[in-house]
């Protein structure tokens, strides 16, 4: 068996989406088959353990022995995505760029949150500058904590509009203090930042706009003098409607829901395996050496 600290490197880079992306489009990765068979030895276990064991204890490894951003971003989508706001009629954006700060997760059902996580490993120093930022794009905000570290960010959060929410010792979610919903901060133009151009096209015509012919080079320029027109909370409703289209679900809903890929739920929220490509994965997850 390897050392715990290998284990749980070696655990962190399987849960991503670019792990996982081959296996749904072709059954199988030769990459993520190497990082599995490291970690049955980190792991201690034995070379035809299948992947679906392998990956049950990584993820309890992480929970347990690593205060990892991703088990986090698992328990909100899972709790949060695929139970309050009901997977279907809901989109999840993970790692969202909103001005200068990253949103780790930006739901986006009746209307937009952003949920952002602080491990006990991370300090509060840029959360004022964060937040500030995300209510640029977001009505309402949520700060996610271990309830190790809840009285701090109580303190700091105190008569502002952001709600927090707490984790627990078993990775449980409460609801500490309800997020308030803020539009004064909304700004067109970070809005306007955080879209692709075929979506900017999407708001800016339904808000009734005749989109200029103009060359590519002067597009942004023209489309950002439209929108710096329109009132920001009509614009943002529209926007809220456009960029839920870029993560909507459209696969298999079922596999968000089973149970036995709990671990790998913030990873399927932003693969959206279709029936075909989820065939793949229990496939391969089935698989040993």
């Amino acid at each position: 068996m390897g050392s715990p600290q290998l284990a749980v490197r070696s655990a962190a880079r399987v849960f991503t989406a670019k792990a996982f992306r081959p296996v749904l489009a072709q059954g199988q990765s030769s990459s993520l088959s190497e990082a599995m068979q490291a970690l049955k030895s980190d792991l201690g276990l034995g070379r035809r353990t299948s992947n679906s064991t392998v990956i049950d204890a990584a993820y309890e490894l992480l929970a347990n022995s690593y205060r990892n951003e991703y088990v986090y971003k698992n328990l909100i989508t899972s709790k949060i995505f695929v139970g309050r706001h009901k997977a279907k009629n809901s989109a999840m954006l993970s790692e969202f760029r909103v001005g200068s700060a990253v949103a780790d997760s930006f739901f986006l059902n009746g209307n937009a949150t952003v949920y952002e996580i602080k491990t006990e490993l991370d300090n509060p120093d840029k959360l004022a500058r964060q937040l500030g930022e995300y209510y640029r794009a977001s009505p309402l905000v949520n700060v996610v904590v271990h309830e190790n570290s809840l009285e701090r960010y109580e303190r700091i959060l105190t008569g502002t509009p952001v709600g927090l929410i707490a984790v627990g010792s078993r990775w449980t979610l409460s609801t500490v203090k309800y997020a308030d919903e803020c539009n004064e901060h909304l700004c067109v133009r970070t809005m306007v930042n955080t879209l692709r151009v075929r979506e900017m096209q999407s708001v800016l015509s339904a808000l009734g706009f005749d989109l200029p012919d103009v060359p590519n080079g002067l597009r942004y320029e023209r489309y950002l003098n439209l929108a710096l027109g329109v009132p920001p909370r009509t614009f943002h409703d529209v926007y809220r409607s456009v960029l839920k289209n870029r993560r909507a679900l459209t696969g298999d809903i079922a596999i968000h829901r089973d149970p036995s890929l709990f671990p790998l739920r913030a990873v399927l929220a932003q693969l959206d395996p279709s029936l075909e490509e989820g065939r793949k994965l229990y496939s391969w997850l089935s698989l040993g050496d």
